[in-house]
C-alpha cells in the first residue's frame, strides 16, 4: 500500500476516533470503521487481499446494522457480502495477475440487459421496503440491490463493477447523511463514507489501468 494512502488512512481513523468520542458513540460502532479503513484502502488497489479482509469484515458489519436497524444492508452483509468476497479472494487468486486478477469487460448487449435489469429489480424492492415500512427505505433498498451485485461483478472481475461501486458509495454516502440528520453519533459513518467514495475512485482508476495493461499483453502475443 502506498505511503500516501496510508497517510490519509491515519488522519481519516483520528477523524473517526475523534466523532465518535465528541458524538460518544458506542465503541462497538467504530471497530468496523477502523477494520474497513484497510480493507478500502487494499481493495482500492484491486489487492485480492481486501476480499479476504472484507470478508471477515462483514460480520462485523452486519452486528453493527442490526443495532443501527438498517436491516437490508445487514442481511446483505450476512448473506451476500461475507460469502461472495471469500470466493472472490479464491477466484481472483487462481485466475492472479501480481497482486490482482485478470479483468474482463461485458458486451455491449450484456451491459444493457443487465443494467436494464438491475433497474427494474431496484424499483421493486424500494416499493417493498416502502411498505415494510423501513426508516431509510430508498436508500436502504439500493444498498441492498448493489450490495449483492458489485461482489458479484468483482468476483467474476467483470471491471463494470467499479462503476456500480461508484454509486453504491454515493448512494450509502446520502444514507450516512440522513441517518446523521437523525442521529449525531452516526457522524463516524459519515466520515467513512467520504473516505470510501475515495477509495473507489482509485479502485475505478486503478482497474482500468490493469485491464488496459493485461489487454496489451494479449495484443502483444
Amino acid at each position: 500500500m502506498k505511503t500516501s494512502k496510508k497517510v490519509i488512512i491515519i488522519i481519516t481513523g483520528i477523524a473517526i476516533l475523534v466523532a465518535g468520542i465528541l458524538c460518544k458513540q458506542k465503541f462497538f460502532l467504530m471497530i468496523p470503521l477502523f477494520i474497513s479503513l484497510f480493507v478500502m484502502g487494499f481493495q482500492s488497489e484491486a489487492n485480492r487481499i481486501g476480499a479476504l479482509a472484507g470478508a471477515i469484515n462483514s460480520l462485523i458489519y452486519t452486528a453493527a446494522y442490526i443495532y443501527m436497524g438498517i436491516y437490508g444492508s445487514a442481511a446483505s452483509s450476512v448473506l451476500f457480502s461475507f460469502p461472495i468476497q471469500l470466493m472472490t479472494f479464491f477466484r481472483w487468486r487462481k485466475n492472479a495477475y501480481k497482486k490482482t486478477v485478470v479483468f474482463k469487460r461485458m458486451s455491449n448487449k450484456a451491459r444493457v440487459l443487465f443494467f436494464s435489469g438491475l433497474a427494474v429489480a431496484w424499483a421493486v424492492l424500494a416499493v417493498v421496503f416502502y411498505w415494510l415500512k423501513y426508516e431509510y427505505a430508498l436508500f436502504d433498498s439500493c444498498t441492498f440491490i448493489l450490495g449483492f451485485v458489485v461482489p458479484v461483478l468483482t468476483m467474476l472481475a467483470y471491471i463494470e463493477y467499479t462503476y456500480l461501486w461508484i454509486v453504491q458509495a454515493i448512494v450509502s454516502l446520502f444514507l450516512n447523511v440522513q441517518m446523521v440528520i437523525n442521529d449525531y453519533s452516526q457522524t463516524t459513518y459519515l466520515i467513512y463514507g467520504v473516505y470510501t467514495v475515495y477509495c473507489i475512485i482509485c479502485a475505478f482508476i486503478t482497474v482500468r489501468k490493469f485491464y488496459k495493461e493485461q489487454q496489451e499483453k494479449i495484443k502483444a502475443h
